[in-house]
């Protein structure tokens, strides 16, 4: 009964006062019940060390392999973008902050996901007016690269003959223009530019292709 409490919780939104009257449960001990799932799948080492973990450099060379012979693309990690997911049940002292030009309650899902779909970066739970710039200054992902430990994954790889060891995302124009950002070409002059838009618009479809196999398992 416990598990089935926090899982209609998670899964649905549920109020912890919900269970009051059918399983004999108060608002503490429906919260109680959820901290000890969630606390239980983090420290399970058997999902943690899968799922939870940091990519290795063995991992990003995998990756971009990969890339390279899915998209042709050497030195591409994966596709970096936001999307909002609808908060049906939000608190009404809530949807002042989770309201944004959707017209309802949102949560924004940040992620990189690569060709096979996997989610190698992941951060839930900003609110929906935020747009994908104020996301980005708060992604745990630019921490990483401010302070150092994305270099760790960086590894040599050639693009026109030339070594390049600074891995990088496909993003689209709303992202600013750094060194591991791959945005597309917003007004392209000639037909390699164009040529370009068309294979990086192409490539960055995974993260799209993520998010919707996302809400259609959950």
């Amino acid at each position: 009964m416990k598990l089935l409490c926090a899982l209609k919780m998670i899964c649905y939104g549920i109020s912890g006062n919900a269970f009051l009257d059918y399983h004999q449960f108060g608002e503490s001990t429906s919260r109680r019940c959820v901290h000890h799932l969630v606390t239980g799948l983090v420290s399970c080492p058997a999902l943690a060390e899968v799922y939870l973990r940091i990519p290795t450099k063995a991992d990003s060379i995998k990756v971009t392999t990969m890339h390279k012979n899915a998209h042709k693309m050497p030195g591409m990690l994966g596709s970096l973008d936001v999307t909002k997911v609808h908060w049906k049940n939000c608190p009404t002292a809530l949807k002042g902050q989770f309201q944004g030009q959707e017209k309802y309650a949102s949560i924004a899902l940040e992620a990189v996901v690569d060709h096979n779909l996997w989610f190698w970066h992941a951060s839930f739970g900003f609110p929906g007016t935020l747009n994908d710039i104020n996301i980005w200054e708060r992604s745990s992902l630019l921490e990483s690269m401010l302070n150092g430990r994305h270099e760790q994954i960086d590894h040599l790889f050639t693009l026109d003959e030339k070594p390049f060891k600074k891995l990088y995302y496909l993003v689209d124009g709303i992202y600013p223009s750094l060194s591991r950002f791959l945005g597309t070409e917003t007004d392209p002059s000639t037909r390699l530019d164009g040529s370009f838009k068309i294979e990086q618009e192409a490539a960055r479809k995974d993260v799209e292709r993520g998010f919707g196999m996302t809400f259609i398992i959950s």
